[in-house]
């Protein structure tokens, strides 16, 4: 008896997803367009520039450069990372740019990655101005070329390809935002038909009774 229930509780349900499936859809596509007008107009852009540098680090002897290959790339980039959000590089990129950011303003845009079982290493750089992006990175870039090899037991370090722009962060940003408008808007507006439907104790036609009990009809009263 209790599976029966149940049973007729998830048919009733998808019946009345399925009538008012088109009023939630169309209440999913006003709110996913909304939030992309919204996230368009208030949501400045942002662009990510990279460039790529090649790090020579000195090699003293085997077992150490051994040493260095299997266990060294993880600590490179935290290291690197560091240096290139210092205050020394940071504030000679502020200066060669004549830039009106503080160092901490500048930081927070800045971060490293590897590539993976290389010697390279990728600086990015986001700003609103994808220009403005290039030519910080591109200085950061020389920074680190100048600075790091006498902070470091570097040989060398060398830039490999001028800045290259990704496209506009903020554009899949506001896609996601969208996507997730949408489809929590469905469901929400799903839930909201199916708990009014449920709140409901009156029939408007027989074939609504037959959809919520296995009740026989005895007499049904025609429109006047």
């Amino acid at each position: 008896m209790e599976q029966m229930k149940r049973e007729l509780s998830l048919v009733s349900i998808f019946n009345i997803v399925r009538k008012k499936i088109i009023i939630a859809l169309i209440i999913a596509m006003i709110s996913m367009c909304l939030v992309g007008v919204a996230g368009f107009q208030f949501m400045a852009p942002k662009y990510d520039a990279s460039v790529q540098l090649l790090i020579n680090p000195k090699v003293v002897n085997t077992e150490a450069g051994n040493y260095r290959s299997t266990d060294s790339n993880t600590q490179l980039v935290n290291t690197y990372n560091v240096i290139l959000r210092s205050k020394v590089i940071l504030s000679d990129v502020i200066e060669r740019l004549d830039l009106t950011m503080s160092v901490s303003g500048l930081r927070e845009m800045t971060s490293i990655q590897s590539e993976k079982e290389s010697k390279v290493i990728s600086i990015h750089v986001q700003h609103e101005d994808p220009e403005q992006a290039k030519k910080i990175a591109e200085t950061l870039a020389l920074s680190m070329e100048k600075e790091v090899p006498q902070l470091m037991n570097i040989d060398n370090v060398n830039i490999l390809s001028d800045a290259e722009l990704s496209g506009n962060l903020t554009t899949s940003k506001i896609r996601l935002y969208m996507i997730l408008a949408f489809v929590m808007t469905l469901l929400l507006s799903s839930t909201v038909f199916v708990i009014r439907e449920s709140l409901k104790n009156t029939f408007k036609t027989a074939k609504d009774f037959k959809e919520v009990t296995s009740l026989p009809i005895i007499v049904t009263i025609p429109e006047i």
